[in-house]
């Protein structure tokens, strides 16, 4: 696989090649393929957010991230039923914590080069493992949206 993402992120049949990779080995039960299938589909689309170019626009930078954090949190808010559909446990006991001192841009390409890297994986994933990625994802692109606001709090800038 080549290493530049933008290579196979952004290229329809080998994201896709990607994401029926990821599908369970063994004798396949339809259910655990299609909330395979499911799940990486949303894991290449938060990839493919987290990767968009803004060509340093502020505001399509905080629009983008906007819709990142968002993105993942439809994928954290489903993770739960799906993991009952495939009679995993769910708990969020996973913590991935934050690297210190990397600006919130930088802790984005953190957690979504972690993402890659499950999704490029030969292990399988829990989906308890995926969601604690997915959180820090989410929760980068929230800190770098009020990183980049022009606000206040307490009449102090």
């Amino acid at each position: 696989m080549d290493d530049d993402p933008a290579r196979w992120l952004f290229d329809p049949a080998t994201a896709r090649q990607l994401v029926l990779a990821r599908r369970p080995g063994g004798r396949r039960v339809p259910v655990s393929c299609v909330v395979s299938d499911v799940v990486w589909a949303d894991v290449v689309r938060l990839l493919r957010w987290a990767s968009a170019a803004t060509h340093g626009d502020p505001a399509l930078a905080a629009g983008t991230w906007w819709r990142l954090a968002a993105s993942c949190a439809d994928l954290l808010r489903r993770l739960p039923g799906l993991s009952d559909e495939l009679a995993e446990p769910w708990t969020v006991d996973v913590e991935v914590p934050a690297p210190p001192g990397l600006s919130p841009a930088a802790r984005i390409d953190a957690a979504a080069g972690r993402l890659a890297a499950l999704l490029l994986g030969h292990e399988p994933v829990p989906l308890r493992r995926l969601a604690a990625e997915v959180d820090a994802l989410g929760a980068a692109a929230i800190s770098a949206v009020a990183d980049a606001a022009p606000w206040s709090v307490g009449g102090r800038a």
